[in-house]
């Protein structure tokens, strides 16, 4: 399986090697063991602090309750936007603002959803702002996101190609986490130009995803 299936699968989950596509208004079911997740993130994994302080508002004085479980929480309670933390700790802090978000939806949903809003979060930063600039459609969106997530993560690798003028692959290896975060990541790229995307998504190991976009 890969490193977030269910504990309780969906029709959309299944072993290394299987495949789904999925729309926008298509819900994902089944619920992730967070705990099963953080453990298999090696421990060299980071993110930046720009993508752990829109969630520490959104759960406000929640966080608090999360902080106890981090290795590495913020000074003062607030984390540097350009600085590295533990990817361990951002799965934590993700998990939580998404239950508390999106309660009435089955965490797999749940993390799609607020993951289109971190895309928000990233396009208001001032390298989101440089990254994206010169993207006018969904296509150069994909890309130039995909090429600067180098300098966003540590430990997972990324690469896009252009199949068509309105279809971009994405593959994404060593890849530790919730498969529905890079979804909805992506998901908010096209939608954010109006368009309505269609997401191919291939588990091709245990650690390498596939996504084939188009709109």
């Amino acid at each position: 399986m890969p490193a977030s299936a269910p504990a309780a699968e969906g029709p959309l989950v299944g072993p290394n090697g299987a495949s789904f596509e999925v729309r926008p208004s298509d819900p994902l079911l089944g619920n992730i063991d967070i705990d099963a997740v953080v453990a298999a993130v090696p421990e060299f994994y980071a993110m930046k602090g720009m993508f752990f302080n829109a969630l520490a508002a959104t759960l406000g004085e929640r966080f608090a309750q999360v902080v106890t479980t981090l290795s590495s929480p913020p000074r003062g309670g607030l984390y540097l936007p350009f600085s590295d933390y533990p990817m361990r700790d951002f799965l934590r802090v993700y998990d939580a603002a998404a239950r508390l978000s999106h309660p009435n939806r089955s965490s797999r949903e749940a993390y799609r959803r607020l993951a289109r809003q971190q895309v928000a979060a990233f396009r208001e930063s001032a390298l989101g702002r440089i990254t994206m600039h010169l993207a006018t459609d969904p296509g150069a969106a994909l890309m130039r996101y995909t090429g600067s997530l180098g300098a966003l993560v540590k430990g997972p690798s990324a690469r896009a190609r252009q199949l068509g003028p309105s279809e971009v692959q994405i593959d994404i290896g060593s890849f530790r986490g919730m498969l529905e975060y890079p979804l909805g990541n992506f998901e908010a790229l096209v939608m954010g130009y109006g368009a309505k995307p269609t997401i191919a998504v291939e588990v091709r190991g245990p650690d390498a995803l596939q996504f084939v976009v188009t709109w």
